[in-house]
């Protein structure tokens, strides 16, 4: 999991000429840094002149001036951006290994998370107290979805610590998950008199010797309360990335301080409206709107989804902060940011059940549950396996180390509208993410029967509309010029 560097940075120098710009790729989308562009890492605004950081994976949030990206022409092209900030979510000492924690914030990495300097390039090697910084996107629950991590080898003396409010008091103290904070004699910053349950904050504070697990942060040199999320302008587009808060309906969820709708017209890619729940990480494309609300035009997993639902045994089951459970032929990781309503991933289960997981598959296979839950006995005759597709053989297709057999079975579009086999097979490819309900053979590891759904097809992502705000994670950066050459 060392840095992978998507492209390489050239630095800029006292000889480099104003007409030259670096480009970032942020979550696909270019966004070009002009000799005006004011540039944040960490809330410090890096003087004129000075280098991009080439750390991809890490969260940046990018704003234009007066508009979207591109809606003012410069004469090289569209137009630069006005801010371009560079963000952690916490930094300081590894308070826990399992689950690895910093700060008491738990952090869920993955093959797909970004990581440089690790002592023997893994995570496995980190040690009680080894320095981290971490970017990436905050749950609800407190725990970190990491999208970049750097091994700090000297020790940090500034800490950094964002997060929900899980609870206020006693007294002057408060907590972020599991972590204890005091405030006392702490200026807060847009928070109202004192702290309340829910709030997002962000603290700063100075090392502290000899900080572990039962500490409680008392080092604070500021606190302030903040949207997650950027706030942007109604009627404006925005491109956010983050991760999925309470779902509401079937049409409508928060995704940080926003109320999200999406309707029939709204487009996927890696999974579908059924995918939606709390904890799924996602990229949202849409327009804002008065009162917080987002109307979403596209969204895009952040990963493959996967869903899951069959017979466990308590053999099938090992509880505990790296939990997995074996279920159809594939073992599934917690995550952190799983839901576990029934504590099977966090207490295991006490006889054969029928279970359901609903997560994601990460670059290298390797599948994580963002939800579980029991679904009643044992029913072989009521199993669902959904996710992509590796390869089609009609009417067979196999998915996630399994068959799943066609034959007889009624098919459906995205939309969950009726289609014919020869419109389900035309529109369905290797990629293509898919889910059958049916009967079971435990011992060909065939699903056949039952209902086959289309849930999301491959096609390359539409060009990125224009965009007031985005806010996604760096894939890269390049450096063009006026005159044409790189």
């Amino acid at each position: 999991m060392g840095t992978n560097r998507v492209c390489g940075l050239v630095l800029l120098c006292a000889l480099r000429i104003a007409m030259a710009d670096d480009v970032l790729d942020v979550q696909g989308r270019s966004v070009i840094v002009g000799p005006q562009t004011q540039i944040i890492v960490d809330d410090q605004m890096l003087p004129a002149g000075s280098a991009v950081p080439s750390k991809p994976g890490m969260r940046v949030e990018v704003t234009y001036a007066g508009g979207s990206a591109g809606s003012a022409p410069i004469a090289a092209g569209p137009a630069a951006a006005a801010t371009v900030v560079f963000s952690y979510v916490v930094r300081g000492p590894v308070t826990s290994l399992a689950p690895l924690r910093v700060l008491g914030q738990e952090v869920g990495v993955n093959a797909d998370t970004k990581s440089t300097g690790l002592p023997g390039g893994s995570f496995a090697n980190l040690q009680l107290g080894d320095n981290l910084d971490v970017s990436g996107y905050v749950d609800t629950n407190n725990t970190l979805a990491a999208s970049f991590v750097e091994f700090l080898p000297v020790p940090t003396p500034r800490w950094l610590l964002s997060g929900y409010i899980s609870a206020a008091g006693p007294a002057t103290q408060a907590s972020l998950g599991p972590q204890q904070v005091d405030v006392a004699g702490v200026t807060l910053v847009a928070c109202g008199a004192s702290l309340a349950a829910g709030q997002f904050v962000e603290i700063r504070a100075t090392a502290a010797a000899g900080f572990d697990a039962n500490s409680v942060l008392q080092t604070i040199t500021s606190l302030r309360c903040l949207a997650p999320v950027p706030i942007g302008t109604p009627g404006a587009l925005g491109a956010l990335s983050g991760i999925v808060g309470q779902v509401y309906s079937p049409t409508s969820f928060q995704f940080g301080p926003y109320l999200v709708s999406y309707d029939a017209n709204t487009t996927f890619r890696f999974g579908s409206a059924g995918d939606i729940v709390t904890g799924a990480a996602m990229e949202i494309d849409g327009t804002f709107g008065n009162n917080l609300a987002f109307a979403a035009a596209g969204m895009q997993f952040t990963a493959p989804m996967i869903r899951l639902e069959g017979p466990v045994t308590p053999a099938d089951v090992s509880a505990g902060p790296a939990g997995t459970v074996h279920l159809l032929a594939n073992t599934v990781t917690r995550s952190a940011q799983l839901r576990d309503q029934d504590g099977i991933y966090a207490s295991g289960i006490a006889q054969d059940r029928q279970v359901e997981l609903r997560g994601y598959m990460d670059h290298l296979g390797n599948l994580y549950a963002t939800r579980a839950r029991l679904r009643g006995a044992p029913d072989l005759t009521g199993v669902r396996i959904g996710g992509p597709v590796d390869s089609i053989a009609r009417p067979l297709l196999a998915v996630l180390g399994n068959t799943l057999d066609t034959t007889g079975a009624t098919f459906e579009d995205p939309a969950a509208q009726p289609i014919t086999a020869d419109d389900f097979f035309t529109r369905t490819t290797p990629g293509a993410s898919v889910e059958q309900t049916g009967n079971y053979d435990v011992a060909s590891l065939t699903l056949s029967g039952g209902v086959v759904a289309l849930l999301a097809v491959v096609d390359p992502p539409p060009p990125p509309p224009p965009a007031a705000l985005i806010v996604g994670t760096l894939f890269g950066t390049d450096r063009i010029f006026s005159g044409g050459f790189e």
